[in-house]
């Protein structure tokens, strides 16, 4: 019976699926390359898995990421682009697409990335904090406090944006200063709250 029972137990766990992990060990492998090597290599690679596997968001992803390590943004949002077209959903592709969209000034293109990230992963952080820093500079008090507290209360950091000149620029503002010393007061005190340097005089 428990020789049935354990058949049995097996039998009902799924295998892990084929596709999932042949792209995962892909993207890893892309991660690999171009973090011990160079982006151009872990690019051919990409290419080469590709033309056999077929096209594969989280690859092409990884090879954006690959290029945006490397400081090449304009390779980088090629692909970012090229994964968000194949999957929409994949979370980590929009982040990592807002940011270069953020770096550039697309204020309305971050927004619609950072948007689908909280849409997608509501229970992390980073997209809730990106939204608070684009109300922010967006003068938009209110959005920024409610996009600040979700950030806050899933784990973001103060003291990671201690020299970040946005948001040490937040804490001398006459409108979104007193919001983010209220906010970072309540839930990780003055310490923390320090680290963004003074409040205007």
């Amino acid at each position: 019976m428990l020789l049935l029972a354990l058949g049995i137990a097996r039998a009902e766990l799924a295998p892990p699926d084929y596709d999932v992990t042949l792209t995962e060990a892909a993207g890893a492998e892309v991660a690999r390359v171009g973090r011990e090597r160079d982006a151009t290599t872990a690019e051919t690679f990409a290419k080469r898995w590709m033309r056999t596997f077929g096209p594969s968001a989280r690859v092409t992803y990884e090879l954006g990421l690959v290029w945006r390590l490397a400081g090449d943004d304009a390779h980088a949002m090629a692909y970012l682009h090229q994964a968000v077209e194949l999957d929409p959903d994949l979370a980590a592709a929009r982040y990592d697409r807002g940011e270069v969209r953020l770096a550039r000034d697309d204020v309305a293109g971050a927004t619609e990335d950072f948007e689908a990230v909280v849409r997608l992963l509501p229970q992390a952080w980073p997209g809730w904090f990106r939204l608070a820093q684009l109300s922010g500079q967006a003068g938009d008090a209110r959005g920024f406090e409610r996009n600040l507290v979700k950030a806050l209360r899933l784990g973001f950091a103060v003291p990671a944006v201690a020299q970040d000149p946005t948001w040490r620029g937040f804490r001398r503002d006459a409108t979104i200063g007193p919001v983010l010393e209220r906010l970072v007061l309540v839930y990780q005190g003055q310490q923390a709250l320090d680290t963004l340097g003074d409040a205007p005089g």
